[in-house]
């Protein structure tokens, strides 16, 4: 391994920025390498479990994501499939926090992979959510058209989709109002009626309103609101909370309790989800 890369296989507590920008400056030099350890880490991902200060294979997903290194997509699909809590243990929060963007600045707009992840059951929910909510980073960054986009997101309410309670259902339902919530309207109701989705998550009536908004607005902020690819792992990553960051241009207290905020929000609804599936499993 590189001696730069090596400097950055651990997490000591202090944010690389420093490595970080030099690996970014010699990025083709690099990659080869980067892809290496996503390699390394699917085939030895047992060591990465029982290793919690080990982050190369974070690092890496993050840069190649910001070079949007096509030879990556299959790497992180790879590693992301694997069973169970597996990847949420390997990746932590980062599955319900960027992993969209991740996927979508990757993949070469190439979907049938995450159509794939979005209908195997047996992937971890929240990569299925996240692979649902890369189409629309797709759509806001002009990749697929909102047609293209309603057609598949049909196709899973009309069968691609298990009828079974859970989160999953809950992200269709987000990313069908951001896409068209009109032209699937149909379809989000019949999934209420079965009781697929968790209205506490978002109701009917939180549905309708949005058809309100999409129905005059379309979707002009998607990227404004979150739905592009990944462009800076420093900033993104210099905030999380396993880091101390010296810096000489530090994030904005704002800007801290509101990543703050988000990253909360997250893990409170994925226990709430928990929660709710535990009941409706003794109905």
């Amino acid at each position: 391994m590189n001696a730069i890369l090596k400097e950055i296989e651990y997490n000591n507590g202090e944010f690389p920025e420093a490595q970080l920008k030099e690996i970014i400056n010699r990025k083709e030099e690099l990659i080869p390498e980067l892809l290496d350890i996503l390699k390394n880490a699917k085939e030895n991902y047992e060591d990465v479990l029982e290793n919690h200060n080990y982050f190369a294979h974070i690092y890496a997903t993050f840069l190649l994501a910001q070079f949007k290194e096509n030879k990556s997509f299959k790497l992180i699909v790879d590693l992301v499939s694997l069973p169970k809590e597996i990847p949420d243990d390997i990746f932590g929060e980062y599955l319900t926090e960027d992993l969209h963007k991740i996927l979508a600045s990757v993949c070469g707009g190439d979907t049938e992979p995450l159509k794939r992840l979005v209908e195997d059951n047996s992937v971890n929910e929240y990569v299925r959510c996240a692979a649902i909510k890369s189409f629309i980073v797709l759509l806001g960054e002009g990749v697929l058209s909102q047609g293209e986009i309603i057609e598949y997101y049909k196709s899973l309410f009309e069968g691609k989709l298990e009828r079974e309670f859970s989160q999953v259902w809950n992200e269709l339902i987000y990313d069908s109002c951001e896409v068209g919530p009109s032209e699937l309207y149909e379809h989000i109701k019949k999934a209420y009626e079965d009781e697929l989705v968790d209205e506490e998550c978002i109701s009917l009536e939180e549905v309708d309103g949005a058809i309100k908004i999409h129905d005059v607005e379309k979707f002009p902020k998607l990227k404004e609101e979150g739905y592009a690819f990944f462009k800076d792992t420093i900033e993104e990553l210099g905030c999380w909370g396993c880091f101390t960051r010296n810096t000489s241009e530090p994030k904005s207290q704002f800007m801290q309790g509101i990543n703050k905020m988000n990253k909360n929000k997250n893990k409170t609804k994925k226990k709430h989800v928990k929660a709710t599936k535990k009941k409706q499993r003794k109905k």
